[in-house]
């Protein structure tokens, strides 16, 4: 017991010798370190900002050509409804025509 209480003691009396100065100079090496930490995480924020928003814009180009290749897509899946269907009509008046006149209309 007596040896721990010396110790403390020991521990006590270096703390105290040891000067201000060092303890200041710590506690700017500390304040140096985090500055250069902040800085550091504000570099990597920028950084990650700048890729986000290249991400964002490749993105709204690649939305945009999806978008004028389906308007495309659906203007010739219509030009060729419309085809089919200018077709089914004329056939069903040739179709019409054919019919009426070969068969008698007096039922």
């Amino acid at each position: 017991m007596k040896l721990l209480i010396l110790g403390v003691l020991a521990v006590v009396l270096l703390a105290a010798a040891s000067t201000h100065d060092s303890f200041g100079q710590w506690r700017e090496e500390a304040r140096e370190q985090s500055r250069a930490a902040r800085e550091q995480a504000r570099a990597a924020r920028e950084q990650a900002r700048a890729a986000q928003a290249q991400f964002r814009s490749e993105a709204r180009e690649l939305q945009n050509e999806q978008r004028d290749q389906m308007r495309e897509l659906r203007d010739n899946l219509r030009q060729e409804r419309d085809r089919i269907r200018r077709q089914l009509r004329d056939d069903m008046r040739n179709l019409r025509e054919n019919l009426h006149g070969d068969w008698p209309t007096d039922y």
